[in-house]
């Protein structure tokens, strides 16, 4: 396997995995971490409950970081506004994605930048030939995200919309 990339860049935003001591610092203190990257932290991120996974560990680490968590991070401000993330490796194909965004940086095209980056490497060289995505049916602004992005719903289960990418 070719080296493995820790950063995947878009035009306005740059995606930087996680690797496991990143997970408690970042759920310790969210601007210290990014401090130490020489980076800003938007207040509102992470979210209360993503910031407490983050500071008990990951359950299950994948061997290969670029299927867990990346960092989203807005270049010109130089500030991670959000994450984005397969939630692991392959499973007979498919890779399953993952986001979410500050409050503030939401409305503006950076989650569509930022999944639509991370799903085009998984879909070429992270191998997987499908992506989905679940969306809580009153989330509007995910489903518009993934719409534009080429994704079709395909069902609904357990609370939530399905949707499909083929790549």
């Amino acid at each position: 396997m070719s080296e493995v990339p820790t950063e995947l860049v878009a035009d306005r935003v740059r995606l930087r995995t996680l690797a496991p001591p990143d997970f408690r610092a970042l759920g310790q203190d969210p601007v210290a971490f990014a401090g130490d990257l020489g980076l800003a932290c938007a207040p509102e991120w992470p979210a209360p409950v993503i910031r407490q996974r983050f500071a008990e560990g990951p359950r299950e680490t994948p061997a290969d970081p670029r299927y867990g968590f990346w960092v989203v991070i807005e270049e010109a401000e130089r500030v991670i506004i959000g994450d984005v993330g397969f939630h692991g490796p392959p499973d007979a194909g498919s890779l399953e994605v993952g986001y979410a965004l500050a409050p503030g940086w939401r409305g503006r095209g950076y989650a569509t930048e930022a999944v639509g980056r991370l799903c085009a490497w998984g879909l070429g060289e992270g191998g997987a030939h499908v992506v989905t995505a679940r969306i809580r049916p009153d989330n509007e602004a995910s489903a518009r995200v993934v719409a534009r992005l080429g994704f079709e719903r395909v069902g609904v289960a357990d609370g939530f919309e399905l949707w499909r990418r083929e790549g």
